[in-house]
C-alpha cells in the first residue's frame, strides 16, 4: 500500500514504528489488566445520580477485574500504517481521522472503559467529532481484517453503532464523514 497516496489531507504525520518497536506493541496491546490500570479505573467511578434520584440507590460500580481484552493479531495493514506514521491525523473528503500511536491504542481503550460497553472492540483512532473508529473482535478475521465499526463516545454500544468499512483500507479510502455515516 503506499500511504503517501492513500489520503488527500496530512495534518500531522509521526515517524513510523521501527521493527522492533512494532513487535513490541504487538505482543504488549492485548496483555491482561495489571492492577494499577484496574485500581485506575476503579478510582474514577462515580454514581452519576443525584442522592434525591430514586435510581441513586440501584448504582452499582463496575469491577474492571473481570475485563478481558481480546486475544487476537491485529489487521497486517494497521501494522504498516504504523510503519508509515505512528499514530497521526488523516483524511479523505469530508472523513478525518486520529489514529492513535502504538503508546495510546491500549490506554484509549481502557480510558473509554471499551471492554465494559462494548466488549471484544478495540478502538484504534477518532474523527475529531466524538466518534471512535473501532475494530469488532467478535468473530474471527476475514481475509486478515476484522469489520470497522464507528460508534460515539458518549454511547458506546453495538445496538448504537453502525459498520463504516469491511478493511482498514477501505475505511481510510473512504470519503464520507463518521458522522454522516452514523446519523444519516
Amino acid at each position: 500500500m503506499n500511504w503517501d497516496t492513500l489520503f488527500d489531507k496530512k495534518y500531522e504525520m509521526l515517524p513510523g514504528l521501527e521493527n522492533a518497536e512494532l513487535e513490541q506493541f504487538q505482543n504488549s496491546w492485548h496483555k491482561p489488566m495489571n492492577d494499577l490500570e484496574i485500581q485506575e479505573i476503579v478510582s474514577r467511578q462515580r454514581n452519576p445520580f443525584p442522592v434525591n434520584d430514586p435510581l441513586y440507590g440501584r448504582y452499582t460500580p463496575f469491577d474492571p477485574s473481570l475485563w478481558s481484552i481480546p486475544q487476537k493479531a491485529l489487521p497486517a495493514s494497521y501494522l504498516e500504517f504504523l510503519r508509515y506514521s505512528n499514530g497521526g491525523e488523516f483524511g479523505n473528503g469530508d472523513r478525518h481521522f486520529q489514529f492513535f500511536s502504538a503508546e495510546e491504542l491500549r490506554s484509549m481503550m481502557l480510558a473509554y472503559e471499551f471492554p465494559e460497553y462494548m466488549p471484544d472492540a478495540v478502538p484504534f483512532a477518532m474523527d475529531g467529532c466524538g466518534n471512535h473508529y473501532v475494530w469488532d473482535m467478535r468473530s474471527d478475521r476475514d481475509d486478515g481484517e476484522y469489520p470497522i465499526l464507528v460508534a460515539s463516545s458518549g454511547n458506546l454500544g453495538y445496538e448504537d453503532c453502525i459498520q463504516i468499512a469491511d478493511s482498514f483500507v477501505e475505511l481510510c479510502l473512504g470519503t464520507t464523514s463518521a458522522d454522516e455515516e452514523l446519523h444519516g
